[in-house]
């Protein structure tokens, strides 16, 4: 009984620890964000951030899914493709001393749930025929 505690404490400062370099990536990642001049126009810009922040406060599916939801698929599906291309290359270039394979994960299941041609086709011939 005397080392249950140690182990709560143990567990809890790790987890505290966890929490707190996680809000710290979220900070220093969306400020790269919007110091790098992207190509599109101010509104998306702020768009991209908006998704961005919402995905780093929470790394989820359901939260992915919301966001395809809110914001539309290829929205959602460019921030992310952002902020991994952005994270990446500052871990590349030693700017960043964590790259978290995470964010890479993610923009993979986007890419892999991105609509094909052929599935568009086939549905769409599907609803064609009597």
């Amino acid at each position: 009984m005397g080392t249950e505690p140690r182990m709560d404490l143990s567990n809890n400062s790790a987890i505290e620890e966890r929490l707190k370099q996680s809000r710290v990536f979220r900070r220093l990642a969306l400020r790269k964000l919007r110091q790098r001049k992207l190509q599109e126009g101010q509104g998306s810009r702020e768009l991209y951030e908006t998704i961005a922040s919402e995905f780093l406060s929470m790394p989820s599916l359901d939260n992915v899914d919301r966001l395809s939801t809110v914001h539309g698929y290829s929205r959602v599906r460019r921030a992310i493709s952002i902020l991994d291309n952005l994270v990446f290359e500052e871990f590349f270039y030693g700017k960043l001393h964590v790259y978290p394979l995470w964010i890479k994960q993610f923009a993979r299941l986007l890419d892999a749930a991105r609509p094909r041609a052929i599935v568009k086709e086939l549905l769409t011939s599907s609803d064609q025929q009597p």
